[in-house]
């Protein structure tokens, strides 16, 4: 499987006008792994610009918010 915080740069290079991502559950603590930190008090993490949230599990990378 692809590096998650790679796959979070293609989904921001690919979707740049979207303010937010969701980062499925089971990679969001590689994810915050791969930054080096933690989300902030209300659960987000701004990379690249963007607010990045955990989405739902085994969900994909999303700029929609997932349901």
């Amino acid at each position: 499987m692809n590096d998650i915080r790679q796959m979070v740069d293609v989904a921001i290079d690919e979707n740049r006008r979207a303010p937010c991502l969701w980062v499925p559950s089971e990679h969001w603590q590689a994810f915050c792994d791969a930054l080096g930190r933690q989300p902030n008090a209300i659960g987000v993490m701004v990379y690249r610009g963007k607010s990045i949230r955990e989405g739902e599990p085994y969900s994909d990378i999303t700029a929609r918010r997932p349901e």
